[in-house]
């Protein structure tokens, strides 16, 4: 634990450090923490100056913490700055964002190896889309990197797999001419803040007979949307943007699962991308 968590009041530490925030909210958390004793004690006008921010965002960023008003923020702000001066050790500094945010990975990473259920849902999941002859992967805005990721990777497994990174007409179109082509599931990354396009891609696949199958966050399910496989992961939340350490290690897992699951067929894909790559010289090695 370090020296921050250990004498900040629970509340308003743990609100400032697990609440889901915009990015320009986060600059203000980040400001908030490292100069706590300060920002006490200034108004929210003053706060919006330090970071770059408007009036507004102060006072929305405020709310997104769950306190009422500006002044309840100050006031639980100020007794954290109080406290602090009373119990902690001048010598003492607390971690650098970076040292925080590599340590909230590895309890995310922590925390996915002690699923129970996790090993057995990947081996179900990876078996199931190994078995569409067919595969689309969706994956908008901030999703997009993770389903192209796991598309060139997975083609070396599964013959017929596409990106859909779209949320357009087209998009479905994508989806109907999959699922006349073979296709029994989808796979979609839809990662905070859940576009709503690819959460109506999701409900469309379903709707036209296919199984989806989304790796998301926990806070996923929460807000409504339906799936047949969820595969969650917890993010990381104390840089600017989200961290995802979890997210690609879960990935990965599934794309392991879909090679065990046929074997035979993902030795076969192997060895012809290796000797694609041979005869193009592809790699410098």
């Amino acid at each position: 634990m370090t020296a921050t968590a250990a004498t900040a009041p629970a509340d308003v530490y743990e609100r400032l450090t697990n609440a889901r925030l915009s990015p320009a909210q986060r600059r203000i958390a980040r400001y908030v923490i490292d100069h706590r004793d300060a920002a006490a004690f200034l108004t929210s006008e003053s706060i919006a100056r330090q970071v770059g921010v408007s009036q507004p965002s102060v006072s929305r960023f405020a709310a997104a913490l769950g306190y009422a008003r500006f002044s309840d923020f100050k006031r639980a702000l100020q007794k954290w700055a109080r406290s602090e001066m009373s119990t902690l050790p001048p010598s003492v500094e607390s971690a650098s964002p970076l040292a925080e945010a590599i340590g909230a990975e590895v309890a995310n990473l922590q925390w996915l190896g002690q699923s129970v259920t996790l090993e057995e849902q990947i081996s179900r999941v990876g078996s199931a889309l190994m078995s569409s002859q067919r595969l689309p992967v969706i994956g908008l805005r901030i999703s997009r990197s993770f389903a192209q990721h796991f598309a060139y990777l997975g083609a070396k497994v599964h013959p017929n797999i596409s990106v859909i990174d779209r949320g357009d007409t087209e998009a479905k179109e994508s989806l109907a001419r999959a699922a006349a082509e073979g296709a029994t599931w989808c796979l979609a990354f839809i990662l905070p803040r859940y576009p709503r396009e690819a959460c109506d891609l999701v409900r469309y696949a379903r709707q036209i007979g296919l199984r989806a199958a989304v790796l998301s966050d926990e806070s996923f399910a929460t807000v409504g949307h339906e799936t047949d496989e969820l595969i969650t992961v917890r993010l990381g939340s104390g840089l600017l943007f989200d961290t995802s350490a979890a997210m690609n290690i879960a990935s990965s897992a599934l794309l392991h699962a879909m090679a065990d699951s046929n074997p035979g067929a993902s030795q076969d894909g192997l060895e012809r991308f290796e000797r694609h790559a041979t005869d193009l010289a592809v790699f410098e090695d």
